[in-house]
């Protein structure tokens, strides 16, 4: 997905540590970004080395950016036996206009 939007609110990045199943230890590295095209408000994440790569670049808000990313759906069962689904929007790339 490609999309002309704007930033409405940026967050920290943040690195957080885990245990692979190898018993390795793994860093998730992430920083979400609030955007907002027409009247849709949505939240995007960077994770990786995108994420590494902008953890301190400065988003401007109110400009035009190009982000590019895509959708991820994931469905599971709460505790009371409910189907819960949630999308996810992953950023793959973001630049100014």
């Amino acid at each position: 997905m490609e999309k002309l939007v704007t930033i409405t609110d940026v967050g920290n990045f943040s690195e957080r540590q885990y245990q692979k199943q190898d018993g390795t230890t793994e860093y998730f590295k992430s920083r979400g970004i609030t955007m907002k095209r027409g009247g849709d408000t949505f939240y995007g994440e960077m994770v990786g080395e995108l994420a590494s790569k902008n953890r301190d670049t400065e988003f401007q808000q109110d400009i035009p950016y190009i982000v590019k990313g895509f959708w991820k759906h994931r469905t599971w069962q709460d505790q009371n036996g409910q189907t819960r689904h949630e999308n996810a929007f992953y950023i793959t790339d973001l630049q100014t206009l």
